[in-house]
C-alpha cells in the first residue's frame, strides 16, 4: 500500500486530503509541528516534524513514496518555512526515495504583488530547479479564507471595510482535495491546469452574503482596492476558464451558519 506524506497534515485542505487519500487505499502519514498519535487501524500515521527547522523531517519522510506539500506559513516566517523549508524537504525526500513532491500552490501568484505569492512562486521555482520528479497544482481562494478575513474584520467593527473590487473564485478545499487525490494516480505530471471554484465574486458580494449568514449588523464599506490588493482587483487569481468547483460561496455559507435562508 503506497504512503503518503500530507504537510500541514491539520490544516484547511490536509484535513480533507486525509480521509480521501485514506478512502483511495493510501496509507497517509500526517506531519504537523504539534504531537499526535497514529490511529488504531494503522492507515493514518502521525509524524512530528517542522519546516522552519528541519526537526523530524528524516523520520517523517522514512519509506514515503509521495509528498503531498500543503504546509505553509502566510503570516510569519514565510520565505523561512515556504522557500527554504521546501528546498530541505526536496533534499530530505530525494535522500529518502521520495518518487513525486506534489505542491499545492496559488493562482496568480506571477502576478500578484503581494509578498507570500512571491515566496509561493519561489519555492515553485525551487521545485522546478530541482531535478526531483513534481507535480504543481495551483487552485483559486478557499472558501474558509474568506470567512475568516471577513470575520476578522468584524472585530474590527462597527464597520466592515471591504476592498469592494477585489475579486475572487471561491473553490471548496474538499474538492480541491478530490482533484488532489485523483490526479496523484498518474504520478509526477509537472505543472498542472489551474483550478477555480464556480464564479468569480467581486468581494462586495462576498461580503454582503457573509453578513447575511451570520448574522451580523454592520455598515459595509467598499474602499478601492490599491497597491498589493490591486492584482486582485484586476482578476489575476481566478481562473475564469477552469471552473472545476461546483459549490458556490452560498451553498458552503449555509453549511457554515446553517438556518440562512436566500
Amino acid at each position: 500500500m503506497p504512503r503518503v506524506l500530507v504537510t500541514g497534515g491539520t490544516g484547511v485542505l490536509g484535513r480533507e486530503l486525509v480521509p480521501r487519500l485514506g478512502a483511495a487505499g493510501h496509507t497517509v502519514r500526517v506531519m504537523s509541528r504539534r504531537a499526535g498519535e497514529s490511529n488504531i487501524a494503522g492507515d493514518v500515521e502521525w509524524a512530528q516534524a517542522d519546516l522552519l527547522s528541519g526537526a523530524g523531517l528524516e523520520q517523517a519522510l522514512a519509506g514515503v513514496d509521495t509528498v503531498v506539500h500543503c504546509a505553509s506559513s502566510p503570516f510569519r516566517d514565510t520565505r523561512a518555512v515556504d522557500v527554504e523549508g521546501t528546498r530541505m524537504l526536496i533534499g530530505k525526500g530525494r535522500a529518502a526515495g521520495v518518487g513525486n513532491l506534489y505542491y499545492v500552490s496559488i493562482v496568480g501568484i506571477e502576478k500578484v504583488n503581494y509578498p507570500y505569492y512571491a515566496h509561493k512562486l519561489e519555492a515553485e521555482k525551487v521545485i522546478q530547479s530541482s531535478g526531483a520528479p513534481y507535480t504543481i497544482l495551483r487552485a483559486t481562494q478557499f472558501h474558509p479564507l474568506l470567512d475568516t478575513f471577513l470575520g476578522t474584520l468584524y472585530k474590527r467593527g462597527p464597520l466592515l471595510i471591504v476592498p469592494g473590487a477585489m475579486q475572487f473564485q471561491l473553490i471548496d478545499p474538499g474538492e480541491v482535495a478530490d482533484h488532489v487525490v485523483a490526479s496523484l494516480a498518474k504520478g509526477p505530471s509537472g505543472r498542472l491546469p489551474d483550478i477555480g471554484g464556480p464564479h468569480v465574486q467581486r468581494v462586495s458580494e462576498i461580503a454582503k452574503d457573509w453578513l447575511k449568514a451570520s448574522k451580523k449588523r454592520l455598515i459595509k464599506i467598499p474602499v478601492p482596492a490599491g497597491g498589493p490588493l490591486s492584482g486582485f482587483a484586476k482578476g489575476y487569481n481566478c481562473c475564469p476558464e477552469n471552473k472545476i468547483g461546483t459549490i458556490t460561496w452560498r451553498e458552503w455559507l449555509a453549511k457554515r451558519y446553517p438556518g440562512v435562508r436566500w
